[in-house]
């Protein structure tokens, strides 16, 4: 099974199973559209939304975190996101690492809690 992880505006989130031959159009739909890699790191890409900011969608505050975490404050995430682990040698998209899947879920869960 190849693992990915959703994370929606509202902080909850959807495990995905990526299966070879339809991966992207499960990460279009779970963005919602076209979608946009941004790798963060070697084992970390996100996965979001292409238009978010022309269509005016919700700013994802744990996307954007990631992503200044990585490149420093320079753009926002927009909709909901998806991560998966890094590529491989083939650029095929890899499932999200064990422990990137805990430390984001658990950012996720404080997050919609501190909401209610």
């Amino acid at each position: 099974m190849k693992t990915a992880l959703r994370i929606n505006t509202d902080f909850t989130t959807e495990t995905i199973d990526l299966e070879e031959h339809d991966v992207l159009k499960k990460l279009q739909s779970a963005v919602g559209g076209w979608v946009q890699p941004v790798d963060l790191r070697d084992d970390l890409t996100l996965w979001c939304n292409e238009e978010g900011k022309l269509i005016g969608l919700p700013t994802n505050v744990i996307g954007t975190h990631m992503y200044e975490k990585s490149f420093g404050i320079t753009d926002v995430i927009k909709g909901d996101i998806v991560f998966t682990g890094g590529t491989d040698d083939e650029g095929e998209t890899l499932s999200l690492p064990r422990p990137w899947q805990l430390q984001l879920q658990e950012l996720a869960d404080k997050l919609r809690i501190s909401m209610i």
